[in-house]
């Protein structure tokens, strides 16, 4: 979804509230449990409300899709061109298609925080996200993480404000991804075996191996091509060849 916003305002880290930021049992009411759900949340981008925004707190980068950039309908020309090799949990390295600076904005309320923030733009069809968001954003937005609780807090100069995630969205996503995922192993693995000779141990039974052409070459080479004569050591044992 891209609902078209209105900010203006870029919060001022100076200004930020000093209040404790805490989460409490309470908060974890309508939330299905036990989960392993991602938070997926829907900031105000470029003045866009973009849902479908993965939070990856382990990730170095921040990452936007062009095909969510399109969407906005922004001009290409905002992406100045870079191409960096980037290695994703699936194992797969891909490279960005440049760098852009975007508005980004979460908000609650009056409760708002806004933070220029330069996205890598990665140009990759199968993802369901919209983008990843990574702990750099959420180090210049001061925010906290609680994937139990499927939330965010972040100060501003008015509070503690809050986003939190869709669960059931959240539940789509990683249903959708999980495919798309062993497609892309499955085709990494063809990919690495192609034009190369595979070996694959067997296990067979003693009449097949006694059969076996391998076994059969191997009595042939260790079968002597003339006749073998036996000499006797000076010693007289007559049971030792050569």
């Amino acid at each position: 979804m891209y609902a078209r916003r209105e900010v203006y305002s870029i919060a001022d880290s100076k200004a930020l509230s000093s209040e404790i930021i805490s989460f409490s049992k309470k908060e974890l009411e309508g939330i299905k449990l036990p989960h392993h759900d991602p938070l997926v949340i829907a900031p105000i981008i470029a003045n866009f409300m973009v849902e479908r925004m993965l939070i990856d707190t382990g990730s170095s980068t921040d990452i936007f899709y062009l095909s969510t950039f399109d969407k906005l309908r922004l001009p290409r020309s905002l992406i100045k061109p870079l191409h960096t090799p980037l290695t994703g949990f699936t194992g797969h390295t891909i490279h960005s298609v440049g760098e852009v600076t975007l508005d980004f904005t979460v908000e609650k309320g009056t409760k708002v925080s806004t933070i220029r923030v330069q996205f890598t733009v990665v140009d990759l069809e199968d993802s369901y996200y919209n983008g990843l968001i990574g702990h750099l954003i959420l180090t210049v937005l001061h925010a906290i993480v609680s994937p139990i609780h499927r939330k965010m807090k972040f100060p501003t100069p008015g509070g503690i404000g809050e986003i939190s995630g869709d669960q059931k969205n959240a539940r789509v996503c990683y249903q959708t991804l999980v495919p798309l995922l062993n497609r892309q192993k499955e085709d990494q693995s063809r990919k690495q075996s192609k034009g190369n000779h595979i070996v694959v141990n067997t296990v067979r039974g003693k009449e097949e191996e006694d059969n076996s052409p391998k076994e059969k070459e191997s009595e042939k080479k260790r079968k002597p091509h003339e006749e073998v004569e036996e000499v006797p050591f000076k010693d007289g044992k007559a049971d030792k060849t050569f």
